[in-house]
């Protein structure tokens, strides 16, 4: 229900809908708002000046009503929506809100039906971009076959394919993996102005078919017609660069990424991090840690879990164990497996390893219910002349106490 101020018989004679919008955007609660919403075009509708509902305000509704889950009474506001506007073409702003709406909401058929029902319950013919919509929820849901069929229907409706369209279908071929990656060079070739989206989406199909070169190539070509590579754009090449082995181009590209302004992401630090790491090249991971977090750029357990496991492999082990404790300072919580990484490249190399690495291994072991392991651990510990904290004794004794209640019980 609306607020109790904001009754059909209390709205103010000036209401506008400019005025309208400005409420309904305040109102957090969706459902609220579309009471607000009902009740303020109720009350409107005796006035000299009826109040008519902007696309903006509609538009804006039914995506918080989407948003929230709540599907039926947005598509019902949509329906409801045709009497406040002169023409059905007004609603297509709404009606490619709900679209994209049900594809977020995992239900790619409902955005289908909703689609080819809008010219008999909605007045709304098809446009291309409605098309694009919902081409673009089937291919997001892998429903390929639904999306060749409906861009076959396009073609036959006299719509051709836009820039976004071919878009959609590019993404719908580079994503399956069964799909020869010919079919997507064609569907590149036949948009008559690529952009950056087209030109991401056909260079990560190169890649992840082992076709880096002609990746490369297509990257030179999109900056040589002035379109300009996007983080999404570095940080596919550099990941494919640095997996195959191709270190410095792939540093050099990263650099370029500084002279263009573009900021790397945390997907582009820990793409190059990994790859340098399993390339023996842990010296240069670090330096690119230390930049990550100076740029204020957190690395994930995944970032720190490369570089602890590549300065192991270095046989660097002090440094791996900086990099553990500098893990811990910001937050990060090594799991054991990390934890075990490191202590058996300590064994395995007659290093000494202090207590608090110990106990850390045993807490993590105790809380995956190892308790096996880490007692083992414990006379690791003792076999070395490392006196257990109290806190290890605590952990696997609580451990084992543990135990042995449930089985009481």
């Amino acid at each position: 229900m609306p607020p109790a101020n904001l009754t059909p018989n209390k709205w103010p004679k000036n209401l506008t809908s400019d005025h309208l919008h400005r409420l309904v955007r305040a109102e957090r609660d969706p459902r609220r708002a579309l009471a607000l919403f009902d009740a303020a075009t109720a009350a409107s509708t005796s006035a000299p000046d009826p109040i008519t509902p902007s696309p903006d305000t509609v538009s804006l509704l039914t995506s918080r009503l989407a948003s929230a889950g709540h599907l039926p009474l947005a598509a019902s506001l949509l329906s409801r929506s045709r009497g406040h506007f002169p023409s059905a073409d007004a609603l297509e702003g709404p009606f490619l809100t709900l679209l994209r709406a049900f594809s977020r909401t995992h239900r790619p058929l409902a955005a289908l039906h909703l689609f080819r029902s809008a010219p008999s319950d909605l007045a709304l013919p098809h446009s291309a971009r409605s098309y694009t919509a919902v081409l673009a929820a089937l291919v997001a849901h892998s429903q390929l076959h639904l999306a060749r069929s409906l861009l076959a229907d396009m073609r036959a409706a006299g719509f051709a394919p836009t820039a976004a369209t071919y878009n959609v279908l590019l993404k719908a071929h580079c994503s399956d993996a069964a799909a020869p990656i010919e079919d997507a060079l064609r569907i590149f070739r036949n948009i008559r102005k690529p952009d950056a989206c087209s030109y991401n989406t056909i260079i990560d199909g190169l890649c992840r078919r082992g076709r880096l070169a002609e990746a490369l190539e297509l990257f030179s070509e999109m900056v040589g017609k002035c379109i300009a590579p996007t983080v999404v754009t570095y940080t596919t090449v550099i990941h494919w660069l640095a997996r195959e082995g191709c270190f410095d181009d792939a540093l050099k590209l990263f650099d370029e990424m500084g002279r263009r302004g573009i900021s790397p992401n945390l997907v582009t630090y820990s793409s190059l991090i990994d790859g340098l790491c399993k390339g023996g090249r842990a010296s240069s991971a670090l330096e690119l840690l230390d930049r990550m977090i100076k740029e204020k750029k957190l690395p994930n357990t995944i970032t720190y879990s490369s570089v602890i496991d590549g300065l192991c492999k270095e046989h660097r082990l002090s440094e791996a164990m900086e990099v553990l404790d500098r893990m811990r300072l910001q937050g990060r919580k090594p799991d054991a497996g990390l934890f075990g990484k490191v202590y058996q490249s300590t064994r395995t190399r007659s290093i000494s390893t202090e207590p608090t690495t110990f106990h850390l291994l045993v807490e993590s072991l105790s809380k995956k219910d190892n308790l096996e392991k880490a007692a083992h651990v414990v006379l690791d510990m003792l076999s070395e002349r490392c006196i257990p904290e109290r806190e290890t004794w605590d952990v696997v004794i609580s451990g084992y106490w543990g135990k042995k209640k449930e089985l009481l019980n």
